[in-house]
This record gives structure tokens, C-alpha cells and sequence, in this order.
């Protein structure tokens, strides 16, 4: 008989990539019962960059509990139950979430990304981890660790290797309706930048990529950021480059059907999972990202897209002339996305690999490949 479980999600604040995942826990027959508790709601920055959590319409969510109230919620929650923390420092209900659960002894882990390991900071903060992570270390049940590089981040912070999974952001499938914009259709390919109109994110190495690459090809770019400006200069300066300004959650599907290579080409690990990565190839959109970029690890198969090792605009550039010169546009190649992509990184995904993580840490279950990989 296979057990059921009760899960809590902690939260430093709610997350448009973790709600889809308690929505499928909600209503699993293997899930007892979901709490999602969050230090604090979506940030105006996100809200300006176009996200809404939609937490006040649809989930039940215990906001900014005071430490008697996570006393509580820890004391009286199942000892079968599971708690599940996106975070481990400095978020006062995850530190005194995590508190609470070594105290009463209640089952954890965590659900996290890399720690950014670049530079005399990133050499800063592996120190810090190794002096203040010892107790979960010593008692987390497993580490779901977010993207490429999060299971090396937790190996190097001494967490045993038989504890670290590798995780995503495994996100619900999106109907497509109307936008604010239009998408002009024509045989030209559309080649598209979403998300923090940042240096961080790769726009400047986006922008530089234009004039370089030789397929003919029209461009969008969609997101809010401090090179707000310099994309509405090179939007003057190239016919065939649109910006769209920030757009809203609910258009994004929209511009991902009309879009036939997304590009992330980020220069820091601190991008993190990319879930525009995974909404991409749910679209059944070719991809160019960084090996930066958390999400990368999907495209290990050259059909799903490219990922560039040496970040400049010549190598944007001749990443996507490959994927136009390869063929990988057609609607065979883009179904053939959308078919993994469903079978890989949607919330029902993401469940079903959490269920098969959880029965081997606690019910002795063989260990599971990777979400990437395909399952037997």
C-alpha cells in the first residue's frame, strides 16, 4: 500500500513558480493535505515585471506567521508529514521554520537553488555555508536542488550526495488567449527575449546578436529592466526589432506560441532555475541559453535547442543560425517539444518525481533518475 503524505511548502515569498506545484499537491490521491506558508506576497518589482501569484483567488496561504504561530503549525503537523523549505537563511519563517522542525523532530528538506559560486563572493558564501548549515546538513531528509548547477553547490556545501536530487520549477500548462500586442505573422522566423531587461539576464549579448546573425529573422523583446532604454534606442535603429515593454503573465503564452527561438542568455548562475526556459518548450519554442541558466540542463538534446559555452553575441548569433539552419523549426520538432516538455517539467511532472523522491528517502523505494531523464 503506498503511503499518503502531508506536505508544507515554505516560502520566503509567494512564488509563481511554486504555486502550480501546491495546486498539483492539493489535489494528488497520494497527498493528504498541502499548506503553503510564505514570509510575504509577490514583491511590486515582480508585479512591474508583469507577475501575479494569484493567491488571493485560488490557494489557501498562511501569510508572515509570528513564531508562536510556526511553533504551532510544526508541533501540530503529522509526524508523517513532510516540510519542505525554499530557503535557509535570514527569511524569519524559514529560519524559524526550520527551527521548529529539528526541534520536534518532524521530516524536511529542502528546495533550493545554487548559491551564486563566482568571484571572491561566491567563495564568501561557500564559507558562510559551511559555518551555518551544519544542523541541516546533519538533518535534512533530502535537498531538492534547483537546476545544473544546484546539486554540485550542495555536494561542495557537504551535503551527502545520496540526499541531493536534481529539481526544477515545474510549472502548470497555460491557455493561450489574447494580448495587448501582436506578433506580425510571416515565414520569417521570430526570435524572442523575455524577462529582466537586465545586463545580468544577457540583454546587451541579445541585442549584440542581431546584427550578427545571417538567417532573415524578426525580433521581440518583452520585460521590464534597467536597459529599458537602450532596447527602445536599438528598436529605432533595427525595423525588424519590436519591444514590447513589460507584458502580463496571461500574455505570455501568447507571445511563446508566436515565438520560434526563445533566447536566455544570462551571465551569472544567480538567473537561477529560468522558468521562461520551461514555458518556452512547453510552447514548443527552440531555445539558446547560457550554460549559466539553471534550465539548461533541458537542452542536453540538440532538437530542444542550444546552449552557448562562451558568452559574447557572435556565439547568440551562431547558436541561432544553427537551430534555423538545422531545421528544428518545423511544427514536427516543435510538437516533439511540447510532448517532453509535458512529460518532463509540468506541475504533474514535478509531483509524480516528488512522490518517487519521497517514497525512496522514507519508504526504501529505488532511488529516481533525474526529472531530464525518461522513466521506466
Amino acid at each position: 500500500m503506498l503511503l499518503k503524505y502531508h506536505v508544507y511548502l515554505w516560502e520566503p515569498e509567494t512564488s509563481p513558480h511554486k504555486l502550480p506545484l501546491l495546486r498539483e499537491l492539493l489535489g494528488h490521491p497520494r497527498i493528504s493535505g498541502a499548506t503553503y506558508i510564505a514570509q510575504s506576497s509577490l514583491n511590486e518589482h515582480r508585479r512591474l515585471e508583469g507577475w501575479d501569484d494569484e493567491t488571493n483567488r485560488t490557494l489557501p496561504i498562511i501569510l508572515a506567521p509570528t513564531p508562536e504561530e510556526i511553533e504551532a503549525i510544526v508541533a501540530q503537523s503529522a509526524t508523517y508529514s513532510i516540510h519542505i523549505f525554499s530557503g535557509m537563511h535570514w527569511v524569519p519563517c524559514i529560519v524559524n521554520g526550520l527551527r521548529a522542525v529539528i526541534k520536534h523532530k518532524r521530516r524536511f528538506g529542502l528546495m533550493h537553488e545554487p548559491r551564486v559560486l563566482e568571484g571572491a563572493r561566491g567563495i564568501a558564501r561557500l564559507g558562510h555555508s559551511w559555518l551555518t548549515e551544519a544542523p541541516l546538513r546533519r538533518n535534512a531528509s533530502f535537498v531538492l536542488a534547483i537546476g545544473a548547477h544546484g546539486p554540485r553547490w550542495f555536494r561542495l556545501t557537504g551535503f551527502p550526495a545520496k540526499r541531493i536530487f536534481p529539481f526544477a520549477y515545474f510549472l502548470g500548462k497555460r491557455t493561450v488567449s489574447g494580448a495587448s500586442f501582436n506578433v506580425a505573422t510571416s515565414a520569417e522566423p521570430v526570435v524572442t527575449f523575455l524577462g529582466r531587461l537586465e545586463e545580468l539576464k544577457g540583454i546587451h549579448l541579445f541585442l549584440g546578436a542581431i546584427d550578427k546573425i545571417t538567417s532573415k529573422a524578426r525580433f521581440y523583446v518583452a520585460g521590464f529592466g534597467t536597459w529599458s532604454s537602450r532596447v527602445e534606442d536599438a528598436q529605432r535603429t533595427h525595423a525588424n526589432l519590436q519591444f514590447l515593454g513589460a507584458i502580463k503573465m496571461a500574455e505570455v503564452p501568447h507571445l511563446l506560441s508566436n515565438t520560434d527561438i526563445l533566447v536566455l542568455p544570462s551571465i551569472t548562475m544567480d538567473d537561477g532555475w529560468g522558468a521562461v526556459i520551461s514555458e518556452a518548450l512547453m510552447a514548443g519554442a527552440a531555445v539558446v541559453s547560457s550554460h549559466k541558466v539553471g534550465a539548461s540542463m533541458c537542452l542536453t538534446d540538440p532538437t530542444r535547442g542550444r546552449i552557448v559555452d562562451r558568452l559574447s553575441g557572435n556565439e547568440v548569433a551562431r547558436a541561432v543560425d544553427e537551430i534555423i539552419d538545422s531545421g528544428l523549426l518545423n511544427d514536427s520538432y516543435r510538437k516533439a517539444r511540447v510532448e517532453w516538455a509535458d512529460k518532463h517539467l509540468t506541475q504533474r511532472a514535478g509531483v509524480e518525481y516528488l512522490l518517487r523522491i519521497l517514497d525512496h528517502v522514507f519508504n526504501g523505494k529505488i532511488r529516481p533518475n533525474s526529472f531530464v531523464v525518461e522513466h521506466d
